[in-house]
């Protein structure tokens, strides 16, 4: 959800936050680098403030851990941890989109409506930079409109992750235009207010990104669960 400033700077935050996480997702951070708070006030552009704030939150959503005197980790790409990502964000993702489904206001549907477009539009365009954008604008809309926050927290852990892994591999294991499609059911099976067809777009899409990594690992595209 897009913060307003509130003269207490909480808009800088949400900025600085925004562009860090791009950085971390498209790679220009690398897995497994080093960064101190003074790198990210570099790169950024960001004061000291505002990127001290997103440290901790890329912290708390698990793309950056701190180290004490040492400074903060892109977190490395481990395959393992990847696919226990999505097994929470199956049964997250689930219940979150049903949630959205079922409690979105006329004009989060609207939104929804637009986003599912969008999707559908990227699909032909395969513009990567613009699926990442998108994506984030509708993970962020889903989780206000499910209206739960304690499922919306256990998703944000993971969500940065998973999009970093598909942003890093796609080029050369993806598939955009199914992955545009999925994320296109979703948003429009909750501007519907259609909670079954939100579930199916949900399980469909975790079934795609399932197969994307075990492909990218080395493993047969035709196994899609792993024990």
């Amino acid at each position: 959800m897009a913060l307003v400033d509130n003269g207490n700077g909480v808009h800088r935050k949400d900025e600085a936050f925004r562009d860090i996480e791009r950085m971390i997702v498209n790679g220009t951070l690398e897995p497994g680098s080093w960064v101190s708070e003074t790198d990210l006030i570099e790169v950024s552009g960001h004061t000291r403030a505002p990127v001290r704030s997103a440290i901790q939150r890329l912290a708390d959503d698990g793309l950056l851990t701190i180290a004490p005197r040492r400074g903060a980790q892109v977190v490395p790409i481990d395959h393992t941890e990847q696919f226990r990502a999505l097994e929470l964000r199956r049964a997250v993702e689930t219940l979150v989109a049903r949630s959205a489904a079922k409690r979105a206001t006329a004009s989060q549907r609207e939104k929804f409506a637009q986003i599912a477009k969008g999707f559908k539009e990227v699909s032909l365009s395969g513009d990567q930079a613009s699926m990442t954008e998108l994506d984030s604008k509708s993970f962020a809309l889903l989780t206000v409109a499910s209206d739960n926050k304690y499922a919306a927290r256990a998703l944000t852990s993971v969500k940065g992750l998973s999009r970093r892994f598909w942003v890093l591999h796609q080029e050369r294991h993806g598939d955009m235009k199914r992955m545009a499609a999925a994320h296109s059911a979703i948003a429009k099976a909750v501007a519907d207010g259609n909670e079954g067809e939100a579930e199916e777009a949900v399980s469909a899409l975790i079934d795609y990104v399932e197969e994307f990594t075990l492909e990218v690992v080395g493993f047969s595209a035709a196994r899609s669960r792993i024990g």
